[in-house]
């Protein structure tokens, strides 16, 4: 019997390094991008990130795109309070397929918040005047809220909604062919309501470069 639960053993770690192995064997794929509508200017470009901005006169504009996110500064230049429309923001990838998407500065928590409303209204994010916020834009995959369950109605609770995540792109090979995106664009759209009158700012990104094991595809 002891031999036999040595055997087990055994086998059972064999397939754990098993596991492992394969998939470590799998290289994330890093992109870089470029704001091109409806301007471009990089205020940092190094290892760490890429800056992207688009100023007016009311607003200022600030991101740094990732796989997973995509990070959003928003100043308010004016001397009102302005709003950004939430509920009516969305993500178009480079398919022309067009997502909900949270924003926010935690993701578990948008998630949890937005599966326990009881109505399709995502509150608005208010901007004193002369003031910023930071938040982060990930894609809304959790549609039934009412019933307080996400994708493949599985229960509300951290590991679901970490593991349920969806990215913006590949991250490694066994999710999806990155090095297909090069040269693709995709959308970010950031309603702003200005005192009742709603601004739809439309910002088009370049995927630029694809990199794999420090190689470019």
């Amino acid at each position: 019997m002891c031999r036999l639960y040595e055997n087990i053993r055994l086998i059972v770690l064999g397939c754990l390094c098993l596991v492992f192995a394969g998939c470590s064997s799998y290289a994330p794929y890093r992109y870089s991008f470029s704001l091109i509508e409806p301007q471009n200017e990089i205020r940092r470009n190094d290892v760490a990130e890429q800056v992207m901005s688009f100023v007016d006169s009311d607003v200022e504009f600030r991101f740094v795109p990732s796989t997973e996110s995509i990070r959003v500064s928003i100043r308010n230049k004016t001397d009102h309070e302005i709003n950004v429309v939430r509920d009516k923001a969305e993500y178009i990838d480079s398919a022309g397929k067009s997502h909900r998407i949270h924003y926010g500065i935690d993701y578990e928590q948008e998630v949890k918040l937005f599966a326990v409303n009881t109505s399709s209204i995502v509150p608005l994010w208010r901007i004193d005047p002369n003031s910023e916020i930071t938040g982060y834009v990930w894609i809304n995959n959790w549609p039934d809220f009412h019933l307080g369950q996400g994708p493949g109605n599985d229960p509300i609770s951290t590991p679901n909604i970490h593991n349920r995540m969806e990215p913006f792109f590949p991250r490694f090979s066994f999710e999806g062919e990155g090095e297909d995106l090069k040269g693709s664009t995709f959308n970010l759209v950031l309603p702003i309501d200005f005192d009742g009158h709603i601004s739809n700012y439309t910002f088009t990104f370049l995927i630029d470069d694809v990199v794999v094991n420090g190689k470019d595809i």
